[in-house]
Protein backbone atom coordinates (compact mmCIF):
# COMPACT_ATOMS: atom_id res chain seq x y z
CA UNK A 1 0.00 0.00 0.00
CA UNK A 2 1.39 3.40 -1.00
CA UNK A 3 2.10 5.98 1.67
CA UNK A 4 0.39 9.39 1.74
CA UNK A 5 1.66 11.99 -0.73
CA UNK A 6 4.38 14.27 0.62
CA UNK A 7 5.23 17.67 -0.89
CA UNK A 8 8.46 19.65 -0.68
CA UNK A 9 9.98 22.75 -2.24
CA UNK A 10 12.88 20.70 -3.56
CA UNK A 11 13.80 17.03 -3.97
CA UNK A 12 17.44 16.00 -4.22
CA UNK A 13 18.23 12.50 -5.50
CA UNK A 14 21.60 11.29 -4.23
CA UNK A 15 23.34 12.21 -0.97
CA UNK A 16 26.83 12.54 -2.38
CA UNK A 17 28.96 15.67 -2.54
CA UNK A 18 26.61 17.64 -4.80
CA UNK A 19 23.41 16.39 -3.21
CA UNK A 20 24.44 17.17 0.37
CA UNK A 21 25.78 20.60 -0.58
CA UNK A 22 22.59 21.44 -2.48
CA UNK A 23 20.36 20.26 0.37
CA UNK A 24 22.36 22.33 2.86
CA UNK A 25 22.28 25.46 0.67
CA UNK A 26 18.56 25.33 -0.12
CA UNK A 27 17.63 24.32 3.43
CA UNK A 28 19.57 27.24 4.86
CA UNK A 29 17.68 29.45 2.39
CA UNK A 30 14.42 28.39 4.02
CA UNK A 31 13.32 25.83 1.43
CA UNK A 32 11.72 22.56 2.50
CA UNK A 33 14.14 19.96 1.13
CA UNK A 34 13.92 16.18 0.79
CA UNK A 35 17.26 14.41 0.31
CA UNK A 36 16.98 10.80 -0.88
CA UNK A 37 19.82 8.28 -0.80
CA UNK A 38 19.77 4.58 -1.68
CA UNK A 39 22.40 3.60 0.90
CA UNK A 40 23.43 5.81 3.83
CA UNK A 41 26.29 3.56 4.94
CA UNK A 42 29.83 4.87 4.41
CA UNK A 43 30.78 4.47 0.74
CA UNK A 44 34.10 2.97 -0.35
CA UNK A 45 34.96 4.81 -3.57
CA UNK A 46 38.09 5.98 -5.37
CA UNK A 47 36.52 9.27 -6.50
CA UNK A 48 36.32 12.64 -4.76
CA UNK A 49 39.40 12.19 -2.60
CA UNK A 50 41.45 15.32 -3.37
CA UNK A 51 39.58 18.56 -2.82
CA UNK A 52 41.13 21.52 -4.61
CA UNK A 53 41.38 24.94 -2.89
CA UNK A 54 38.31 26.14 -4.79
CA UNK A 55 36.34 23.28 -3.28
CA UNK A 56 37.57 24.20 0.19
CA UNK A 57 36.41 27.77 -0.43
CA UNK A 58 33.00 26.46 -1.54
CA UNK A 59 32.67 24.50 1.70
CA UNK A 60 33.52 27.66 3.65
CA UNK A 61 30.80 29.58 1.78
CA UNK A 62 28.29 26.87 2.70
CA UNK A 63 29.48 26.78 6.32
CA UNK A 64 30.53 23.16 5.76
CA UNK A 65 34.29 23.43 6.14
CA UNK A 66 34.11 21.31 9.28
CA UNK A 67 33.26 18.34 7.02
CA UNK A 68 36.95 17.96 6.08
CA UNK A 69 38.13 18.08 9.68
CA UNK A 70 38.75 15.13 12.01
CA UNK A 71 38.91 12.57 9.16
CA UNK A 72 42.72 12.19 9.13
CA UNK A 73 42.92 14.32 5.97
CA UNK A 74 46.16 15.57 4.43
CA UNK A 75 46.80 19.22 3.41
CA UNK A 76 47.71 19.60 -0.26
CA UNK A 77 49.78 22.53 -1.56
CA UNK A 78 49.92 21.70 -5.26
CA UNK A 79 51.24 19.08 -7.64
CA UNK A 80 54.47 17.57 -8.88
CA UNK A 81 54.62 16.13 -12.39
CA UNK A 82 57.20 13.43 -13.06
CA UNK A 83 58.46 12.27 -16.43
CA UNK A 84 61.44 9.94 -16.79
CA UNK A 85 62.09 10.48 -13.09
CA UNK A 86 62.42 14.25 -13.46
CA UNK A 87 60.05 16.32 -11.26
CA UNK A 88 58.32 19.58 -12.14
CA UNK A 89 56.84 21.35 -9.11
CA UNK A 90 53.49 23.11 -9.68
CA UNK A 91 52.42 24.79 -6.43
CA UNK A 92 49.01 26.36 -6.10
CA UNK A 93 49.37 30.04 -7.05
CA UNK A 94 49.35 32.60 -4.24
CA UNK A 95 45.96 34.18 -3.58
CA UNK A 96 46.24 37.83 -4.76
CA UNK A 97 43.82 38.99 -2.05
CA UNK A 98 45.17 37.19 1.02
CA UNK A 99 48.73 36.83 -0.34
CA UNK A 100 48.70 33.30 1.09
CA UNK A 101 49.12 29.98 -0.66
CA UNK A 102 45.78 28.18 -1.03
CA UNK A 103 45.48 24.74 0.52
CA UNK A 104 43.54 21.72 -0.69
CA UNK A 105 42.75 18.59 1.28
CA UNK A 106 42.92 14.88 0.47
CA UNK A 107 41.09 12.22 2.47
CA UNK A 108 39.06 9.03 2.42
CA UNK A 109 36.02 9.79 0.27
CA UNK A 110 33.64 7.86 2.53
CA UNK A 111 34.60 9.75 5.67
CA UNK A 112 34.04 13.06 3.89
CA UNK A 113 30.66 11.92 2.56
CA UNK A 114 29.46 10.84 6.01
CA UNK A 115 30.34 14.27 7.42
CA UNK A 116 28.51 15.96 4.54
CA UNK A 117 25.44 13.85 5.24
CA UNK A 118 25.54 14.76 8.92
CA UNK A 119 25.78 18.45 8.00
CA UNK A 120 22.87 18.18 5.56
CA UNK A 121 20.61 16.23 7.94
CA UNK A 122 21.29 18.67 10.78
CA UNK A 123 20.26 21.62 8.60
CA UNK A 124 16.87 23.10 9.39
CA UNK A 125 14.24 22.34 6.72
CA UNK A 126 16.17 19.31 5.37
CA UNK A 127 14.79 15.77 5.63
CA UNK A 128 17.00 12.84 4.61
CA UNK A 129 15.57 9.40 3.85
CA UNK A 130 17.20 6.10 2.89
CA UNK A 131 15.11 5.15 -0.12
CA UNK A 132 15.79 4.02 -3.68
CA UNK A 133 14.30 6.36 -6.26
CA UNK A 134 12.76 4.22 -9.01
CA UNK A 135 10.98 6.76 -11.20
CA UNK A 136 10.93 10.43 -12.05
CA UNK A 137 7.27 11.45 -11.98
CA UNK A 138 6.36 13.55 -15.00
CA UNK A 139 3.45 15.66 -16.15
CA UNK A 140 3.38 17.43 -19.52
CA UNK A 141 7.10 16.70 -20.03
CA UNK A 142 7.97 18.24 -16.67
CA UNK A 143 9.41 16.39 -13.67
CA UNK A 144 7.02 16.95 -10.78
CA UNK A 145 8.48 14.54 -8.24
CA UNK A 146 9.78 11.02 -7.69
CA UNK A 147 8.61 7.54 -6.76
CA UNK A 148 10.80 5.61 -4.32
CA UNK A 149 10.97 2.33 -2.44
CA UNK A 150 12.31 1.32 0.96
CA UNK A 151 14.39 -1.81 1.53
CA UNK A 152 11.18 -3.51 2.66
CA UNK A 153 9.57 -2.57 -0.70
CA UNK A 154 7.28 0.05 0.80
CA UNK A 155 6.39 2.57 -1.91
CA UNK A 156 6.45 6.35 -1.62
CA UNK A 157 5.69 9.31 -3.86
CA UNK A 158 7.11 12.76 -3.27
CA UNK A 159 6.32 15.95 -5.14
CA UNK A 160 8.20 19.21 -5.61
CA UNK A 161 8.40 21.98 -8.26
CA UNK A 162 12.13 21.25 -8.61
CA UNK A 163 13.99 17.92 -8.56
CA UNK A 164 17.77 17.79 -8.69
CA UNK A 165 19.18 14.43 -9.86
CA UNK A 166 22.77 13.90 -8.74
CA UNK A 167 22.99 10.14 -8.31
CA UNK A 168 26.57 9.82 -9.49
CA UNK A 169 28.70 8.38 -12.25
CA UNK A 170 26.41 5.41 -12.85
CA UNK A 171 23.17 7.42 -12.83
CA UNK A 172 20.09 5.39 -13.72
CA UNK A 173 18.29 8.54 -14.88
CA UNK A 174 20.89 10.02 -17.24
CA UNK A 175 19.37 8.31 -20.27
CA UNK A 176 16.02 9.97 -19.49
CA UNK A 177 17.53 13.45 -19.48
CA UNK A 178 19.98 13.36 -22.39
CA UNK A 179 20.34 11.58 -25.72
CA UNK A 180 24.12 11.39 -25.33
CA UNK A 181 25.71 8.13 -24.21
CA UNK A 182 29.01 7.93 -22.30
CA UNK A 183 32.04 7.03 -24.38
CA UNK A 184 34.31 4.95 -22.14
CA UNK A 185 37.88 5.15 -23.44
CA UNK A 186 39.74 4.06 -20.31
CA UNK A 187 39.29 2.88 -16.73
CA UNK A 188 40.84 3.96 -13.45
CA UNK A 189 42.27 1.20 -11.29
CA UNK A 190 42.76 2.29 -7.69
CA UNK A 191 44.55 0.80 -4.71
CA UNK A 192 46.13 1.95 -1.45
CA UNK A 193 49.77 1.63 -0.43
CA UNK A 194 50.80 1.75 3.23
CA UNK A 195 53.47 4.19 4.48
CA UNK A 196 54.67 5.11 0.99
CA UNK A 197 57.29 7.85 0.85
CA UNK A 198 56.29 10.25 -1.93
CA UNK A 199 58.92 12.45 -3.63
CA UNK A 200 57.14 15.60 -2.43
CA UNK A 201 54.84 15.19 0.62
CA UNK A 202 51.56 17.13 0.76
CA UNK A 203 51.30 17.23 -3.03
CA UNK A 204 49.44 15.35 -5.71
CA UNK A 205 51.82 13.38 -7.94
CA UNK A 206 51.20 12.87 -11.66
CA UNK A 207 53.52 10.37 -13.30
CA UNK A 208 53.53 10.75 -17.10
CA UNK A 209 53.92 7.04 -17.65
CA UNK A 210 53.43 5.00 -20.81
CA UNK A 211 50.83 4.22 -22.00
CA UNK A 212 48.83 6.44 -19.60
CA UNK A 213 49.31 8.63 -16.50
CA UNK A 214 49.42 7.44 -12.90
CA UNK A 215 48.16 9.65 -10.06
CA UNK A 216 49.29 9.37 -6.43
CA UNK A 217 48.23 11.34 -3.37
CA UNK A 218 48.18 10.68 0.36
CA UNK A 219 44.68 10.26 1.84
CA UNK A 220 45.54 9.50 5.48
CA UNK A 221 48.54 9.43 7.81
CA UNK A 222 49.63 5.96 6.67
CA UNK A 223 47.79 5.56 3.36
CA UNK A 224 48.47 6.75 -0.18
CA UNK A 225 46.04 6.35 -3.05
CA UNK A 226 47.36 5.17 -6.40
CA UNK A 227 45.17 5.66 -9.49
CA UNK A 228 46.26 4.00 -12.71
CA UNK A 229 44.62 5.02 -15.97
CA UNK A 230 44.19 1.88 -18.10
CA UNK A 231 43.40 2.69 -21.76
CA UNK A 232 40.86 0.59 -23.63
CA UNK A 233 39.25 -2.54 -22.22
CA UNK A 234 40.08 -3.31 -18.60
CA UNK A 235 42.26 -6.46 -18.23
CA UNK A 236 40.60 -9.31 -16.35
CA UNK A 237 41.01 -9.41 -12.58
CA UNK A 238 40.00 -13.05 -12.20
CA UNK A 239 42.58 -14.37 -14.67
CA UNK A 240 45.41 -12.29 -13.25
CA UNK A 241 45.74 -10.12 -16.38
CA UNK A 242 45.25 -6.89 -14.46
CA UNK A 243 47.86 -7.82 -11.85
CA UNK A 244 50.33 -8.68 -14.59
CA UNK A 245 49.60 -5.42 -16.39
CA UNK A 246 50.30 -3.41 -13.24
CA UNK A 247 53.53 -5.28 -12.49
CA UNK A 248 54.94 -5.54 -16.00
CA UNK A 249 53.65 -2.39 -17.72
CA UNK A 250 52.94 0.21 -15.03
CA UNK A 251 55.48 -0.47 -12.24
CA UNK A 252 58.61 0.00 -14.41
CA UNK A 253 57.33 3.46 -15.36
CA UNK A 254 57.22 4.67 -11.75
CA UNK A 255 60.07 6.38 -9.87
CA UNK A 256 62.23 3.91 -7.94
CA UNK A 257 61.14 5.33 -4.56
CA UNK A 258 57.53 4.48 -5.44
CA UNK A 259 58.01 1.02 -6.98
Amino acid sequence: MASPVEEYDLIVVGAGIVGCAAARAFGTDGRKVLLLERDLSEPDRIVGELLQPGGVDALKALDMEHCIEDIDGIPCYGYVVLQDGQPVHIPYPTDPVTEKQPVGKSFHHGRFIQNLRKAASSTENVTIKELTVSTLLKEEQKVIGVAAQSKSNEEFKFYAPLTIVCDGLFSKFRKELTVKTPDVRSNFVGFILKDLELPMPNHGHVVLASPAPVLLYQIATHETRVLVDVPGKLPSVSTGELKSYLKETVAPELPETIR
